[in-house]
C-alpha cells in the first residue's frame, strides 16, 4: 500500500500537470489580437447572420450576457438569436467601427428592420480571452428622425 501510494500521487500529479498544459496550450494557439476575434466574430453573426457558426466559433459556453432582457451562456444566445433572425429576415446590420482597448473591443453597428427603417445605434462591448468572446454588454440607441445638428449619427 505504501508504494501505491507514491505511484497514485506521481500519477495524479502528472495527469494535473497535462491537462494545465494542454490549458496553455489552447490559450498559446490563438494568434489573433481581440479586436481581431471580435470583427471575425460580428462579421459571421451581423452580417452573415450564421448566429450558430459565429457564437459556437467565437464564444466561451460560459458566455457572460449583461443585458437584462437576455439569458447568460452561449446557448441561450444561440437559442434567443437563430428565431430572431429567421422570423426577421431583412434585419441588416452595418458595422461602421470596431475599437480595442486590451481584452475589451467595442462595436458601433447601424441595425435597420427593413429598407425604409431609420434604425438603431449599437454599441456592443465584449470582453475577449483567448480566442473567446467571454462577455458582452450593449447599449440601443433609436435614430431618430430628426436632429438638432448635420453631424449624423454614422
Amino acid at each position: 500500500m505504501r508504494i501505491a501510494t507514491p505511484i497514485m500521487a506521481a500519477l495524479a500529479l502528472g495527469a494535473c500537470t497535462a491537462n494545465a498544459q494542454q490549458v496553455q496550450s489552447a490559450a498559446a494557439t490563438c494568434d489573433l489580437t481581440p479586436k481581431q476575434v471580435v470583427t471575425r466574430f460580428m462579421t459571421q453573426f451581423y452580417i452573415e447572420k450564421d448566429v450558430r457558426g459565429a457564437f459556437e466559433t467565437w464564444v466561451d459556453p460560459g458566455y457572460i450576457q449583461h443585458n437584462p432582457m437576455a439569458k447568460t451562456g452561449r446557448d441561450a444566445a444561440i437559442a434567443f438569436l437563430e428565431p430572431f433572425f429567421a422570423s426577421n429576415p431583412n434585419v441588416r446590420y452595418q458595422i461602421k467601427r470596431v475599437i480595442a482597448d486590451g481584452d475589451l473591443v467595442a462595436v458601433r453597428a447601424h441595425g435597420q428592420f427593413g429598407a425604409e427603417d431609420r434604425g438603431i445605434a449599437v454599441v456592443d462591448i465584449l470582453r475577449v480571452d483567448g480566442c473567446k468572446v467571454m462577455e458582452h454588454w450593449d447599449v440601443v440607441q433609436p435614430v431618430p428622425e430628426t436632429s438638432a445638428n448635420d453631424n449624423g449619427m454614422f
